[in-house]
């Protein structure tokens, strides 16, 4: 039942050549429609399935992405045809509501942590990390703590300083690890 008002909202969103052509294929110019709610149901009457529906020419990637994003479902703006048909056949059998969230995932390895004591006391951590919506990776960031102990109780460190780098998914290579970049001249650096 999702699948089908999933595929009726999608091809609402086609232009009215391409729905009838799209029609036309399908029905294999059989049937004869009269409006585009008619030519709608013909196409969703006669398609195998909505996989099938979906790898349709006349079904362009554009119009997967657009119908995605007024579902709320973020996907890389870079995602070619097929990962946005998977991730929309996904949607469509999926029993829960999806809510717009980022999470942000810290790498806590040997190279998404580093730590370094300055001359004056100040401690500064690094982390790296992913930063994702949904699936979607958008992206990896440094950030860089700058702490400093209080002078009052040992126990309590105070924020000093705070450096964020972004990069956003497009910018980073495929299936890159987050890694600090910062050696520690430049670290210590930012304590100046």
């Amino acid at each position: 039942m999702k699948e089908q008002s999933g595929c009726r909202k999608l091809l609402r969103l086609l232009p009215l050549d391409d729905l009838f052509a799209l029609k036309d294929t399908v029905t294999n110019r059989l049937i004869a429609v009269e409006s585009t709610q008619e030519a709608i149901e013909a196409i969703i009457t006669y398609s195998q399935d909505a996989e099938e529906l979906l790898k349709r020419k006349k079904v362009h990637r554009d119009v997967i992405f657009k119908y995605l994003a007024n579902e709320g479902v973020a996907m890389p703006p870079n995602s070619d045809k097929q990962q946005l048909i998977r991730r929309t056949i996904e949607h469509w059998s999926s029993g829960e509501y999806l809510y717009i969230t980022v999470a942000v995932k810290t790498s806590l390895t040997g190279q998404g942590l580093k730590c370094i004591s300055s001359a004056h006391g100040l401690v500064l951590v690094a982390i790296a990390g992913t930063i994702h919506r949904d699936n979607a990776c958008l992206g990896i960031f440094e950030k860089v703590f700058g702490l400093i102990r209080s002078p009052m109780d040992n126990n309590r460190w105070k924020i000093k300083i705070v450096n964020m780098k972004v990069e956003a998914q497009s910018g980073i290579a495929d299936k890159q690890l987050p890694v600090i970049t910062y050696d520690s001249k430049e670290l210590l650096s930012l304590c100046d």
